[in-house]
């Protein structure tokens, strides 16, 4: 019993000797709680400003890490912009490969006859040559006779006659020039080089028709001379007259003068522009003939 009081005094003295030192060393500290720091927990502002400044941190911190937890990394960044770099590039090239490309006509041009009318003027020609070649010969045949046949004379006015085809060449653009920067050729070009290669391979066989046109046409004409030679009449023939045309010289004469030799004695002379053709025969009389009456009873060469 009395160990007992003695141990509750020793425990009491030992307690108060501790409140003593804890008093005199800081009177602020706390009886619960954290224990102060040194310098003191006597400044309530401080300590919740302090408080207040550790719990922005904190808040801080945490919505930092959130918000970088929630942002794109710069990998996803840079992905995701060569994405829609490829994308834009992949519907720029769509939209110019869809794009549609325009052309207008070029400068250059060209001209041609179309097939079927260059081949009626190759035979047209054989046939004209072959008429040139009649002509010929009846002034030549002509040139020996004092009378020339009418049918003579009719067949070389028939033959001087010259046959015309008329028709309008195809024109069109070489080539074409595209707003995708090209030149390319005009399909009329393309089809128009096809043509000409065809017609440079059907040529000579053209050649070769347009000869034997000439040859049966220069055979036809050389038959009717003969034939008309063969059954002239002489009351019907025409007196031969050699034409030879005067025409103007600068400053003295402004008109062409005609002037006829017959074979019988007879002289003509016509001017520019009359219809009328006055000759003198050999007695010196003068006569007027109109020109058909004087193509009837002369016929006419030309030396001019």
């Amino acid at each position: 019993m009395n160990i007992r009081k003695h141990w509750k005094k020793l425990i009491l003295t030992t307690t108060a000797f501790f409140w003593a030192s804890c008093t005199s060393e800081n009177s602020t500290q706390p009886l619960y709680g954290v224990p102060c720091a040194p310098e003191g927990c006597g400044n309530p502002g401080v300590e919740s400003s302090s408080s207040e400044a550790v719990e922005s941190s904190s808040s801080d911190a945490l919505a930092s890490s959130s918000s970088e937890a929630s942002a794109p990394s710069s990998s996803s960044i840079e992905e995701s912009s060569s994405s829609e770099t490829v994308a834009s590039s992949s519907s720029e090239s769509s939209s110019s490969s869809s794009g549609e490309v325009t052309c207008v006509p070029g400068d250059s041009t060209v001209s041609y006859y179309p097939p079927s009318y260059s081949e009626s003027v190759a035979k047209s020609n054989a046939e004209q040559k072959a008429n040139r070649g009649g002509v010929t010969k009846i002034d030549s045949v002509s040139n020996t006779l004092q009378t020339v046949p009418q049918c003579l004379a009719d067949l070389r006015q028939e033959l001087d006659e010259f046959v015309a085809l008329y028709g309008a060449p195809v024109t069109f653009p070489k080539d074409e020039v595209c707003s995708d920067g090209t030149t390319r050729p005009t399909q009329e070009y393309l089809d128009y080089l096809k043509m000409k290669e065809e017609w440079e391979t059907n040529k000579p066989a053209l050649d070769a028709e347009c000869q034997k046109i000439y040859e049966d046409k220069l055979k036809e004409i050389e038959a009717q001379i003969n034939k008309c030679l063969a059954t002239s009449n002489p009351n019907t023939d025409l007196t031969v007259c050699d034409l030879e045309a005067m025409c103007p010289v600068y400053g003295v004469t402004s008109s062409c003068i005609y002037n006829y030799q017959c074979k019988d004695g007879v002289s003509c002379d016509r001017g520019e522009g009359d219809s009328n053709i006055y000759c003198t025969d050999k007695q010196g009389e003068r006569v007027s003939y109109t020109k058909n009456a004087f193509n009837k009873k002369y016929y006419t060469k030309n030396r001019y």
